[in-house]
């Protein structure tokens, strides 16, 4: 999740220099929420029971 975090933000970056910059910021915006999702938790596998 984290690779695809970078890769949007890269890509906004490129967008946005290139002119595109309308398109560049809604993909930066969404780069920032998954990482704040990242960051919470979201998206991680879930805690499995330890058996003896």
């Amino acid at each position: 999740m984290i690779g695809l975090v970078l890769a949007l933000a890269i890509v906004a970056i490129v967008v946005a220099l290139f002119g595109g910059w309308i398109f560049g910021i809604a993909l930066g915006a969404v780069a920032i929420i998954l990482l704040v999702l990242f960051l919470a938790g979201f998206g991680r596998r879930a805690a499995s029971p330890r058996q003896p």
